[in-house]
């Protein structure tokens, strides 16, 4: 396998055991092998989830967890699960780093921009960074917000970083060997996993299992991550991290784990991308039928015309969410107004807009600032 710039995320249920320690043998081996693949010149960033399970265990907690318990037992076990990384990586010979975002760093474009300075020089200095979300400041946050602003077990955040940085590989090592057409779970014969999705009509058409029992992603927050890598231009393997020698298979043998989700001609440019994928939104536009269609045929602004209802608390310049009137997600955009002041010109043509606001402002959302998210992304 030739990529240059590789990004592995473990999942929780990989990070850790059956009794809930860090895995340490499967880890170490892990990360034996990853050695390999960066002493032949590859950077090497390594996304991993397991902080709440380390400190669970820490703090002998075996009820079921408030939100706050979440948190604290992530500030305690984010600790240790930097602690064994940077041990095990030391003893390789290899000098690592730990970075803890939030949504509110990828929410602002200036530390959004600021991060990939940070990556480019890490990664250059040859460090593997070992990335996390940053669950004692940010769950709470995101609880009470929009629930499309949880990362998702670091799925997504593995995504947001792959396309940052413009990685070549996003490999997502989780419990299961790639992804389902039906969920194995529940199915009466053996099922094996899609070798392969070369689109994103492909990708859309995949029915979504049950969420991890150990972590707060599942095969639906791998299909996101699977889609925002792709549009990015990155390919994007999801595999067993359970199986021995998964990474050395993957790079050194001819054999095909895993699902293999191929990169779409970059579609989306670094701007769009934070705009469509790395920041949530602070409101709902509703727009009708009409809107749609120009948006997604006809790559049109978003007209005052076309939006018949608001929701969130939105000012100028924030990312809201476009959607039909079925609740449908068709996109997101930079706003150009208020929420007030939508609200006074939604439905009217924009010749109108001037009367009623006295700015000449034609767009909701000018069509620069917007990002769709259908099966084409021709933005």
């Amino acid at each position: 396998m030739k990529s240059q710039r590789v990004v592995f995320k473990l999942g929780t249920g990989v990070v850790m055991d059956q009794v809930g320690g860090l895995a340490r043998t499967r880890l170490t081996r892990f990360l034996s092998d990853v050695k390999r693949v960066w002493e032949e010149g590859r950077e090497v960033v390594i996304v991993s989830s397991g902080a709440v399970g380390a400190g669970r265990l820490q703090l002998g907690w075996k009820h079921k967890l408030s939100l706050e318990e979440k948190q604290a037992c992530a500030a305690v076990g984010q600790g240790h699960l930097i602690s064994f990384y940077q041990e095990v990586l030391a003893s390789l010979g290899i000098v690592s780093a730990q970075l803890l975002l939030t949504a509110r760093e990828l929410a602002h474009r200036t530390t959004y921009l600021n991060l990939r300075k940070t990556f480019e020089t890490l990664l250059k200095a040859r460090v593997i960074p070992i990335v996390n979300e940053n669950d004692p400041v940010s769950t709470s946050e995101l609880a009470m917000r929009h629930q499309d602003q949880s990362f998702g077990d670091n799925d997504k955040l593995s995504a947001l970083v792959s396309a940052k940085i413009m990685a070549d590989l996003l490999v997502i090592l989780t419990q299961v060997d790639g992804i389902y057409a039906k969920d194995p779970s529940v199915s009466s014969s053996q099922v094996l996993p899609i070798p392969s999705i070369s689109n994103l009509h492909e990708l859309s058409k995949v029915k979504v299992g049950t969420q991890s029992q150990t972590g707060r992603g599942g095969a639906r927050t791998k299909l996101e991550a699977a889609r925002i890598a792709s549009i990015s231009g990155v390919k994007v393997i999801v595999a067993s991290g359970l199986k021995e020698g998964i990474v050395q298979d993957l790079f050194y043998t001819e054999r095909h784990e895993g699902t293999h989700i191929l990169p779409q001609v970059k579609l989306v440019g670094g701007r769009k991308t934070w705009i469509g994928f790395s920041c949530g939104f602070s409101g709902v536009l509703k727009v009708n039928e009409g809107a749609k269609r120009a948006m997604t045929e006809r790559n049109s602004s978003l007209l005052p015309v076309g939006v018949v209802g608001v929701e969130g608390d939105f000012s100028r310049g924030q990312v809201v969410s476009i959607q039909d009137e079925g609740a449908q997600e068709i996109g997101r955009g930079i706003v150009l107004f208020h929420r007030s002041e939508v609200e006074k010109i939604m439905g009217s043509r924009s010749e109108k807009v001037r009367e009623i606001l006295g700015v000449d402002i034609e767009e909701v959302v000018h069509r620069d600032d917007l990002v769709l998210f259908g099966d084409n992304h021709e933005q």
